[in-house]
């Protein structure tokens, strides 16, 4: 007989992201020979993913942060990931922790397998166990999925008020830090009342500072008004911390954590490289959609989802080209132009290889 007395486990705060493959169900459509190799390719990526969570989990600097223990569940398409939100003060950094992993994953998908997600993230309540996930957050999370069209991972409002808040300095308190800093720039006599004011409040800001930069790398603002996750951010230690303070992170790094040290130095990422294997994968579906030679021109639905799919790649074509000019590799960027099928009156766009006179190149994001 089954336990009658099982409760769920109680409602929670969670850090929560949700996203599916983009063109799964299109692909059962119309690739049905190529099912198998399909299937091996998701489970493949699914089962990376799922063991970079697991080195995440066991991680001892995961643990010395705040026990930065991410739950996932995966079904067909769908993948949820999810952090439980606590009060401690440390929940900031493990947020940004837990959008910086979401990045690399998406980027995984993207560059191993070629496999783009759409998704969103937010903070929402929960009752999660291994057989059983219920709650307003799921909902919401869902919601932001259908909602983010293009393949891209979107922040939820929750997510949104929560991140761009300060979190260890009070707003006035950093407004008057930053008027004394302009003013001694400026070259302004500063009191030793507001001297002492910012040697007071220094370290927080300091701190408030890095984690701003770090923000800024992970986050990506759209022309529709959406947040979007960057899966392209690198982030350069060099720029927030001097030498000598990097070579006494990693030294003690090497010694607390030697998986975690290695890792670390793996990752230190050639951003050219990256987005040279980005443009490849974008290029490819930009090619596989943008053009309608194959169809009959009896098959005007098929055009008119050809386009559709089209669009979707485009704004990744112009998401790339941005991230391409925020870095400075303007050599990585993708030149295209746009025409029209006149068969179905529907968008045609062709990838230019050289710099070809009248070539009409995407930018913006």
């Amino acid at each position: 007989m089954p336990e009658d007395n099982k409760k769920p486990e109680a409602i929670k705060e969670y850090y929560i992201a949700y996203f599916d493959l983009l063109g799964y169900k299109d692909f059962f459509y119309n690739h049905l020979d190529k099912v198998e190799n399909f299937l091996q390719v998701i489970y493949e990526a699914i089962s990376l993913t799922n063991g970079y969570i697991q080195e995440v989990n066991l991680s001892p600097v995961a643990a010395d942060i705040g026990n930065l223990f991410i739950r996932t569940k995966v079904f067909s398409d769908n993948i949820l990931l999810c952090l439980e939100k606590t009060s401690a003060n440390v929940d900031y950094p493990r947020f940004l922790a837990f959008l910086a992993i979401i990045a690399d994953i998406q980027r995984n998908f993207v560059l191993r397998y070629g496999l783009f997600l759409r998704g969103g993230i937010t903070i929402g309540k929960l009752s999660f166990n291994e057989d059983f996930i219920f709650g307003q957050g799921l909902i919401e999370a869902v919601a932001l999925e259908e909602s983010a069209i293009y393949p891209r991972i979107i922040m939820g409002q929750a997510a949104l008020d929560y991140i761009l808040q300060p979190h260890f300095v009070q707003q006035s308190d950093l407004k008057k830090a930053c008027e004394i800093e302009s003013r001694a720039h400026s070259g302004a006599y500063i009191s030793d009342i507001d001297l002492a004011f910012c040697n007071s409040i220094m370290p927080a800001v300091n701190m408030e500072k890095f984690y701003l930069q770090w923000r800024e790398h992970l986050l990506l603002p759209t022309i529709d008004g959406a947040v979007a996750l960057n899966y392209l951010y690198c982030l350069n230690v060099n720029s927030m911390f001097d030498q000598t303070t990097i070579v006494q992170m990693l030294d003690f790094l090497k010694t607390f954590s030697p998986k975690d040290y290695q890792r670390l130095c793996n990752l230190s990422p050639n951003q050219k490289h990256r987005l040279e294997q980005h443009k490849d994968r974008v290029i490819q579906k930009i090619k596989e959609f943008g053009k309608y030679d194959n169809l009959d021109v009896s098959n005007v639905k098929e055009a008119g989802i050809r386009e559709h799919i089209l669009k979707k790649y485009l704004w990744v074509l112009t998401f790339h080209n941005y991230v391409c000019m925020i870095y400075g590799i303007s050599n990585c960027m993708i030149k295209s132009g746009s025409t029209c099928d006149i068969r179905f009156m529907r968008m045609t766009t062709e990838i230019f290889e050289d710099d070809s006179p009248g070539v009409k190149q995407q930018n913006g994001n």
